[in-house]
């Protein structure tokens, strides 16, 4: 269950049953103009090449998606994989990270799930909170910046739809230290995050900045598995050269002027997902 990503893994039947799930929700929520956010983490991706580029060469959309241009084959796998490897139940209190107006914290809410989000887009939790009273869901949306995030009461379950990521290494390691006070007894974290990037390119990687500074106990394979599929592309060495990428990222610092001649021929990253649990 801690392991990086696999297309196959939608195969199953109950991933075909929560994929099904998620494209009613989707087709419903858009029948009625309410917005979700896309995996890129804002509501309007057109004209984003950066977006394009990232789902990598020779991208096939999931069949029967409802909405591939928002919702790549790599949210569905996230959400199901999340979902098939915890126990999800009604009026369960769930905090999660970095996912206000997502189609994660969507999906939990319409199960019937207490959900609360933080985001430090405004934007995001305004549209959250709105989407959730006209759909009479327990969904509630915070500003808050997930390292200096504080609750008085525990939550079962705390998740985080690859957010992590976009934080320091350092940053990591803090936030991650904090989330067992989050949980209440029996409590479980669940995360997906890129692989092979941003300095996560190793089982020991997910060790070293998810595991051993959180206090919890890894669920299922206690070794992190690296299956060595690649579906994603990092923007910067896509080829044909896109100089608006290489400009970009250069500039930001997260490459390195002597790449800017440098290609892939093949995706380079992917998804991963980690369990955890604290003690009763």
């Amino acid at each position: 269950m801690n392991k990086t990503m696999d297309r196959a893994d939608l195969e199953d039947y109950r991933a075909k049953e929560i994929v099904s799930e998620l494209n009613n929700l989707i087709k419903e929520l858009q029948s009625r103009q309410l917005k979700i956010s896309s995996w890129f983490g804002k509501f309007d991706l057109s004209g984003d090449k950066f977006e394009h580029i990232m789902r990598g060469y020779n991208y096939e959309p999931l069949k029967l998606s409802a909405d591939d241009s928002n919702f790549p084959w790599f949210k569905y796998w996230e959400i199901v994989w999340l979902t098939t490897n915890n126990d999800f139940q009604p009026d369960t209190r769930i905090l999660d990270l970095g996912g206000s107006s997502s189609l994660f914290s969507y999906y939990l809410a319409s199960k019937g799930l207490d959900v609360t989000t933080i985001d430090i887009q405004e934007t995001l939790n305004r549209n959250g909170n709105n989407v959730a009273r006209k759909m009479r869901w327990k969904l509630k949306c915070l500003t808050m910046d997930m390292r200096k995030m504080f609750f008085k009461d525990k939550f079962e379950n705390v998740t985080s739809v690859c957010v992590f990521e976009h934080l320091s290494k350092v940053d990591r390691i803090r936030t991650i230290s904090t989330i067992r006070d989050l949980l209440s007894d029996g409590g479980r974290f669940s995360i997906t995050f890129d692989f092979g990037i941003s300095h996560i390119n190793t089982s020991r990687d997910v060790h070293d900045q998810f595991i051993k500074y959180s206090a919890l106990h890894v669920r299922g394979n206690q070794t992190f598995v690296d299956n060595g599929k690649r579906y994603l592309l990092h923007p910067f060495y896509y080829r044909p050269w896109s100089w608006k990428a290489k400009t970009h990222y250069i500039m930001h610092g997260y490459c390195k002027p002597w790449e800017l001649l440098r290609t892939k021929s093949t995706n380079d990253f992917t998804f991963g997902a980690l369990f955890q649990e604290k003690e009763k």
